[in-house]
């Protein structure tokens, strides 16, 4: 974190800059259902009013802009990018609490368990157009960002992403059901998961004008990045901080079996009665809090714990490694280095 405490990078004149374009484009459109998008990104209240929610996370635009003027770029280029990121996240955040059947995100009902499910879905698919039509605002921009063919890179980078999100979240369902998960499963999963990260970390090279070398170095040390990411929010559902207790969504994840990179582990390395014991448990229909301790006993005395740590500190190192070939001076190297270890801690 930088001393103003936002985002490596950037200033809070760039952050409240980000957060007024957010605001203004979603805002651009009069149907109540932007209303449920604009309550979701926590500006109002459930009847469209103005409210101080929770601050929201806004890793993937902020890492955009942070990109750009890394690569020489500007927040005006990048903004629409940024805002498409945003929203692409934030897309797949709503479908995920449908999913799992969370109540609560960011301390407030979820739109489903606000609206249902079907108007959930509807936010959702309507947040996802959003973040498309936003690549499409860049036409009105000038320089490098106003060529159609950087327009198209971006929006074949967005929707790559987004599809890979999609087949992660397709197996990570599927596996649900599955007692022997692998940890290259997990990992293949993971590294899905992460692409969205990848695909901001390109965008800000895209939008500054940034040649093929330094748009797939930047892919790489966004993707391993958001891998890592992955893997610690599900430390965190398994472990969360001795402080407070598991959120809503911690909770949804664990309830709906969600596999982990430390069950996979423990599953492939435990005794036969290990992983009989973790197969009994995975067969129910519903895990119980009573369950989680079970799980959470078994991964730590098979150091399964351990290894997913380990596993989370090699992919932070590799995103930052990513950076050497992409050229960067020390202080922006140095910059990006930190928004790795913001974007992977704060899972």
């Amino acid at each position: 974190m930088t001393e103003t405490g936002t985002f490596p990078g950037l200033t809070n004149d760039d952050a409240e800059q980000f957060e007024s374009a957010l605001q203004s484009f979603i805002n651009s459109r009069e149907l109540p259902l932007y209303k449920m998008m604009a309550y979701h990104l926590g500006w109002v209240d459930q009847n469209g009013e103005p409210e101080a929610s929770t601050p929201q996370d806004r890793s993937h635009g902020h890492l955009v802009l942070t990109v750009s003027k890394a690569v020489g770029g500007d927040n005006a280029s990048a903004m629409p990018y940024a805002i498409a990121a945003e929203l692409v996240h934030n897309f797949l955040l709503v479908h995920e609490d449908v999913q799992n059947a969370n109540t609560e995100r960011n301390s407030r009902p979820t739109v489903w368990w606000s609206w249902g499910p079907a108007q959930a879905i509807n936010a959702g698919d309507g947040i996802h157009a959003m973040a498309r039509i936003s690549i499409f605002q860049q036409r009105q921009s000038s320089g490098p960002a106003s060529d159609p063919r950087r327009i198209s890179m971006a929006l074949e980078t967005l929707d790559n992403a987004t599809l890979e999100v999609c087949e992660g979240e397709y197996l990570d369902i599927s596996f649900q059901e599955r007692a022997a998960v692998g940890v290259e499963d997990i990992l293949n999963v993971a590294r899905k998961h992460g692409a969205l990260f990848g695909a901001s970390a390109r965008l800000g090279g895209i939008a500054a004008g940034a040649e093929s070398e330094i748009l797939d170095a930047l892919t790489a040390f966004g993707t391993a990045a958001g891998t890592a990411r992955s893997l610690n929010t599900d430390l965190k559902a398994l472990w969360p901080n001795p402080d407070s207790e598991r959120d809503d969504v911690q909770r949804g994840r664990l309830q709906s079996k969600k596999k982990s990179l430390a069950t996979a582990h423990a599953i492939e390395t435990g005794t036969p009665a290990i992983r009989r014991r973790l197969g009994e448990i995975f067969m129910k229909r519903i895990l119980d809090p009573a369950d989680f301790d079970v799980i959470t006993s078994i991964l730590e005395e098979t150091g399964s714990r351990s290894f997913s740590e380990n596993h989370v500190e090699t992919l932070t190192g590799e995103a930052i490694s990513a950076l050497e070939s992409g050229g960067f001076s020390g202080q922006h190297r140095a910059t990006l280095a930190d928004a790795v270890r913001l974007i992977v801690g704060s899972a």
